[in-house]
């Protein structure tokens, strides 16, 4: 679209045309003249003119009809249209005006009216002009603002880092009309790894390779601040040579929420093209959205790598903790503190811990080999590799396993195979992918499924392929199959075990071996299968690899064990060797103990037998030990103690027991010692909780557990008993712990308050304290400063928290207390501290 007003003259007089010239210069940029009606439509044609100034009388097409025409056609219909005659007639101008004319001048022309009345419509044309292009310019933003709109979505719809990049790299070139457009981006804070895309209108690798090279010099050349850059073809940025400097540059910097520099938006256009502001503007916006969803990718690829390692944590401590309570277990009973083993118990138990330190072995191998990746440190021992014999000595070794889930696993070995010479690559990592590939088969596919190996070469290369007809892997977890410590299943009712890091060693081994593994599966239910490719090279010279140092060995302890005697006990654990090794230890005690291996057997046994105990593992399949908990207390066995014994060992699965309902919490590899006592003082609290108040069982007749804040007045302290004031706010804990207390000799005050207890102490001056820590309304740091502010150093504190660790402990020596003890509490620690030095 031009941007010149011009005037279109009409004449067939020469000598009119160059008067009216002469009297019109200067008022437009253009005069144009036309000596007929012909003429003067092919200029209309083809150019835009302000107004037009027409003849009436003209030969072959009048000034009438030229009008008609031009208003026929789009492009001219709204131009104004001045008639020129010398005949001054109504009906003549009536004539006109009904073909649009917007004037009549009459000749001979006034100059000055005459270049009055065309001014006034040259200055109309020119803001109309104006007023378009601003509509224009509008439009265009408003189109921009909806593609940033658009750009915006799909970057943050973006599923991957380079995904997001290549859209936003897209999105900037058609942004602002530039030829091409570069992203670079530092996503690594102190390393020199970038991440880059390229968008080009049209061109090959090549051209790729130099978008990206000029791209990275022209944006390595900018200032340290983080502000965009626009530089003309006439100012060439970046270096020298004549494609920069050919080029209009603009860049927009990434920036993270911390000012941190992320990278660059970088695009360039060849000349004539220039960068406006507006293009600046519309480039930092694209910007600053591409670097709020890159850092909020990147914040959530974290909290995600921070949730699968506690995952991790959480199931690494329960396939640690459950075979060693096996093993410890058999260990104690094996020692034979309630008289030597038979040899049936002596040959079982053998066999249980033999079969439980192979499996952890291996466990451990495998976290060691994963420490290696991580560290960059995991590395081949070179030498011969008989593919056939590693994949022989594998399924020979797997077989009885299979034969127990009644599976047929079969061993295919093409003759190329067979008949090939050794190649290079290590034995024992090569044995360890087909270890774990036919190990996770095994584990997914169900009684009367298949796994089939097989071994072939196609071309130069071996391909090991492990197909099962099990479980299957769905399509939203199938890419994330060879990824450390991810797993399809990670909850506490998990079917089957394992670290999630087995087949992130398969794909590291094959990948170190120069080759690689897919995974195929068409979906849950339908199997997988595994194929490994890997070169077939000829063996090079043999390295050894360092041997590692033996861990530090499992402490060892001994410890009595309390009686038992007359407790019935039902232990639900899914694990045979843990059921069992927990019954015989209960057993040993004097206990009648019972077991079930499921959840639904459990409660099928509590609400047809009445226990004094449940004993219950946590981490079980369909229903677990929480689920298990929550339906006990809703039946008509509420009442009944149970203690968890698991291998999930965070705080927050103890406060998960807790809360669901257990009384107390064991975790795995547990003392023999540990749970027989903890199952003594759970049952002993529950027949005190039933006991009528009236039932005494000693001499002196015992109360019932006062309101807070009122203290006892029971019988002076028995020989080598002490007065002790407990601070407890749970009144079931309050009162087990005032009746065994007493059982044990000592006059007891209780208070359920940190403020009422400090003024009982005040006032009674007892000589031990037992402050529980989380109290309503003063907590028992707070108490111990107060009691020991008030009566120094003649109290003994004693802090009872649910807390356990050396943290715990010293900030609660810190507060005043003279010692610290978790719950459930350890009664005979307990009884140690208090009771009064002979």
């Amino acid at each position: 679209m031009t941007t010149r007003a011009s005037i279109l003259l009409v004449d067939d007089s020469p000598e009119k045309l160059m008067t009216l010239s002469a009297v019109l210069e200067g008022l437009a940029e253009d005069v144009v003249t036309a000596r007929s009606g012909r003429e003067a439509l092919r200029l209309v044609l083809n150019r835009e003119f302000a107004v037009i100034l027409l003849d009436v009388r003209m030969p072959d097409m009048d000034g009438f009809e030229t009008a008609g025409l031009i208003r026929q056609r789009p492009s001219s219909e709204h131009t104004p249209i001045i008639f020129l005659t010398a005949l001054d007639d109504v009906e003549f101008s009536a004539t006109g005006y009904a073909l649009g004319a917007v004037d009549f001048i009459t000749t001979p022309v006034r100059a000055e009216v005459l270049r009055s009345k065309v001014g006034v419509f040259l200055d109309l044309f020119k803001k109309a002009r104006q007023i378009s292009r601003q509509a224009e310019a509008l439009r265009r933003r408003a189109e921009q603002l909806h593609q940033l709109s658009r750009a915006s979505l799909a970057i943050n719809g973006a599923l991957t880092l380079t995904e997001m990049l290549d859209v936003a790299t897209s999105f900037s070139r058609e942004l602002v009309g530039a030829d091409e457009a570069v992203t670079l981006a530092y996503l690594e804070p102190g390393t020199m790894r970038i991440m880059s895309a390229v968008s080009l209108a049209d061109a090959g690798p090549h051209d790729r390779r130099r978008a990206l090279e000029e791209a990275a010099a022209f944006t390595g050349s900018l200032p340290a601040e983080q502000k965009p850059a626009r530089f003309s073809a006439e100012e060439p940025a970046g270096g020298t040579g004549p494609q920069r400097a050919a080029r209009s540059r603009l860049a927009a910097p990434l920036t993270g929420r911390d000012g941190r520099n992320m990278g660059w938006l970088a695009v360039a256009g060849g000349s004539p093209r220039t960068f406006s502001a507006e293009d600046e503007s519309l480039l930092t916006q694209l910007a600053q959205v591409t670097s709020i969803a890159l850092e909020n990718t990147l914040i959530g690829e974290a909290r995600e790598a921070n949730r699968l390692k506690d995952e991790f944590l959480t199931t690494l401590s329960h396939e640690l903790r459950t075979p060693l309570t096996a093993i410890l277990g058999w260990v104690r009973l094996l020692k034979g503190t309630k008289g030597p083993p038979s040899a049936g118990q002596l040959a079982h138990g053998l066999a249980v811990i033999e079969r439980t330190v192979k499996v952890q072995a291996r466990l451990i191998e495998d976290l060691l080999d994963v420490s290696r990746i991580i560290a960059g440190k995991l590395s081949l021992d070179p030498g011969e590799v008989v593919p056939a014999s590693v994949a022989r000595a594998v399924l020979d070794a797997m077989l009885p396993a299979a034969e127990a889930k009644g599976i047929a696993l079969t061993l295919h070995i093409a003759p190329e195979v067979e008949e090939m010479a050794p190649m290079a690559g290590d034995a024992d990592r090569l044995q360890q992918v087909v270890w774990n590939l036919v190990t996770n088969a095994l584990k997914f596919t169900p009684k009367g499924g298949r796994v089939e190996v097989r071994l072939e070469r196609p071309a130069e290369r071996l391909r090991i392929t492990v197909k099962d007809d099990g479980r299957g892997i769905s399509p939203a977890f199938i890419k994330h199959v060879f990824d450390r410590f991810r797993q399809a299943d990670s909850s506490t009712t998990r079917s089957q075990g394992g670290l999630g890091i087995g087949l992130a060693l398969v794909r590291h081994i094959a990948e170190l071996h120069g080759g690689g593994v897919s995974v195929e599966s068409p979906g849950l239910d339908k199997g997988a299968t595994f194929t490994v490719s890997l070169p077939v090279l000829p063996p090079g010279p043999r390295l050894s690899r360092p041997v590692l140092a033996e861990g530090p060995s499992a402490r060892s302890f001994d410890a009595g064990q309390p009686t038992l005697e007359g407790i019935s006990i039902l232990v639900v654990d899914d694990e045979p060797d843990a059921r069992e090794v927990l019954r015989e230890i209960l057993r040993g005690a004097g206990a009648h103990v019972e077991t079930a291996g499921s959840t639904e057997e459990a409660l099928q046994r509590v609400r047809d037998e009445p226990y004094d105990l449940l004993v219950s593992d946590i981490g079980m399949p369909v229903a677990d030990g929480i689920a298990l908990i929550r339906s006990v207390r809703s039946s008509n066995a509420a009442a009944v103690p149970a203690l968890a014994v698991t291998a999930y060992a965070r705080e927050e699965e103890r406060n998960l027991a807790l809360a669901a309902g257990f009384d107390a919490h064991l975790v795995k590899p547990l003392e023999p010692a540990d749970l027989i006592r903890t199952a003594g003082e759970l049952t002993r609290a529950a027949r005190f909780r039933r006991r009528p108040p009236s039932s005494a069982r000693i001499p002196a007749p015992v109360p019932a557990a006062p309101e807070p804040g009122a203290s006892t007045a029971a019988a002076p302290p028995a020989a080598g008993g002490r007065r002790v004031l407990l601070i407890e706010d749970s009144a079931d804990t309050r009162e087990a712990l005032k009746e065994l207390l007493e059982l044990d000799g000592h006059q007891v005050a209780v208070s359920g308050s940190g403020t009422e207890g400090v003024e009982i102490a005040v006032r009674e001056r007892p000589d031990v304290a037992l402050v529980d820590l989380g109290l309503p309304d003063v907590d028992g740091h707070e108490v111990a400063r107060r009691l020991r502010e008030a009566l120094g150093p003649c109290i003994t504190l004693v802090a009872l928290t649910g807390h356990s660790g050396a943290e715990a402990r010293a900030r609660a020596l810190e507060a005043g207390f003279d010692d610290h003890i978790a719950k459930p509490v350890d009664f005979d620690r307990l009884h140690a501290l208090i009771r009064k030095p002979e």
